[in-house]
C-alpha cells in the first residue's frame, strides 16, 4: 500500500471511530511555537505548573518521547453540549462543560487504541504511541501544523466552521506519510472579545495567557489558598472556566452538540447546590465525581473553590 492511500484510509478510519477532525503532520514543532513556549516559561506564566518547565525539551520534540516518530496523526473530538447552560445561576456551582461527563482522557485513549489496533493489522510494520493532553507534547501547535485549526487569541485551538470545544490527541507513527498543509492564518482578526471578557485579565495580550490569573488554573491546579484579589472574579466557578470560549464568535456561530454519549452531563442542577457541595465529605466528593475530570482538583482545592463561591453568593445577596 502506498503512503498516499494509507493516509486516506487512516483519516477515514479515524472519522468512522467518532473523531470529528483528523490531520497528519511531521514531528517538527514550529520554531515560533517553541519560542512562545520558552517565553511562557521565562515570564513565569506557567504559575505553579513546574512540570511544564521541567519537560520543555521533551514537549518541543515528539521524537524525544518516541524516537521512531516520522509522522504525527492528530485527532479532535467535540465535547460541546449546546443545550446546557455554561454558567449556572449563582446558588449553584458551575463546572466547566468539558468536565461534566466522563474523563476525556479515557474516551480519547479508547478511540485511539482502536485506531492503533486497526493500523497495526493493516500495516504490520507500523509502530505507534498514543498521546492525549496529559502527555508532555505540544498538541495545539501540532494540530495547527496538521491543518486542523489555528491557535486563537485565547490560546485555544479553533477549528474553522466548528469552534473550539474539542479535545486533542493523536498517534506518533514510525512511518513517513504525506502531510497536510498547516493552518497558519489568524482568523481572529481584530476581535478582542475573549480578552475583554476574561474576569481576571489572564488574557493580557493576544495569543498569550497568564496562568497565575486564569480561573481554570486557579480552580484546578493551584496549590494552597487562592489570592483574595481573584475571589470575586471567580463568582460561582468551582471547576474550570468557559468564559473565553463562550464569548468567541466562532463558537457562537458554529459550535454544535457532540454525538459522544460519554460526554453527557452527569450532574443534575440540584446536585450542584453550593450548600450541598460545601458539605461533601472527602469520600462523598470522590464518589460523586468518580470517573470525571473534577477529581483532578482534589478535595481540598475543590472545597475552597466552593467556599469562595458561597462567599460571593452572600456578598451578592447583601448588595441586593
Amino acid at each position: 500500500m502506498n503512503t498516499d492511500s494509507l493516509a486516506i484510509l487512516i483519516k477515514q478510519k479515524a472519522l468512522s471511530l467518532g473523531f470529528n477532525a483528523v490531520g497528519i503532520t511531521g514531528p517538527e514543532i514550529l520554531d515560533s511555537a517553541r519560542e512562545d513556549f520558552r517565553q511562557y516559561i521565562l515570564e513565569g506564566r506557567h504559575a505553579g505548573m513546574k512540570w511544564l518547565a521541567e519537560s520543555e525539551n521533551i514537549r518541543t520534540d515528539p521524537r524525544a518521547l518516541f524516537p521512531e516518530t516520522q509522522s504525527v496523526i492528530m485527532v479532535a473530538v467535540n465535547y460541546y453540549r449546546k443545550r446546557e447552560t455554561a454558567i449556572l445561576p449563582p446558588k449553584f456551582g458551575t463546572i466547566s462543560i468539558y468536565a461534566r461527563g466522563r474523563d476525556y482522557h479515557k474516551v480519547l485513549r479508547n478511540k485511539l487504541k482502536k485506531l492503533q489496533r486497526w493500523l497495526g493489522e493493516a500495516v504490520p510494520e507500523s509502530n505507534t504511541r498514543i498521546f492525549v493532553d496529559s502527555f508532555p507534547i505540544m498538541e495545539k501547535p501540532l494540530a495547527m501544523r496538521a491543518g486542523i485549526g489555528w491557535i486563537a487569541k485565547n490560546t485555544t485551538l479553533i477549528i474553522k466552521g466548528k469552534g473550539s470545544y474539542f479535545f486533542l490527541g493523536g498517534l506518533l507513527l514510525n512511518l513517513s506519510l504525506p502531510v497536510d498543509s498547516p493552518l497558519t492564518e489568524d482568523y481572529c482578526g481584530s476581535c478582542q472579545k475573549c480578552q475583554e471578557a476574561c474576569p481576571t485579565g489572564a488574557l493580557d495580550a493576544p495569543f498569550k495567557i497568564d496562568s497565575n490569573k486564569c480561573i481554570s488554573y486557579l480552580t484546578i491546579e493551584h496549590p494552597g489558598s487562592i489570592d483574595p484579589m481573584h475571589h470575586q472574579s471567580m463568582d460561582n466557578l468551582v471547576f474550570g472556566c468557559d468564559i473565553c470560549q463562550m464569548i468567541c464568535p466562532w463558537n457562537d456561530r458554529f459550535a454544535s452538540s457532540t454525538d459522544e454519549s460519554d460526554f453527557k452531563n452527569r450532574f443534575r442542577r440540584s446536585e450542584l447546590s453550593l450548600k450541598k457541595l460545601v458539605n461533601l465529605s472527602k469520600d462523598q466528593y470522590e464518589k460523586f465525581f468518580e470517573g470525571t475530570p473534577v477529581r483532578r482538583s482534589g478535595y481540598e482545592r475543590f472545597r475552597e473553590n466552593v467556599r469562595i463561591a458561597l462567599n460571593n453568593l452572600k456578598s451578592r445577596s447583601n448588595k441586593a
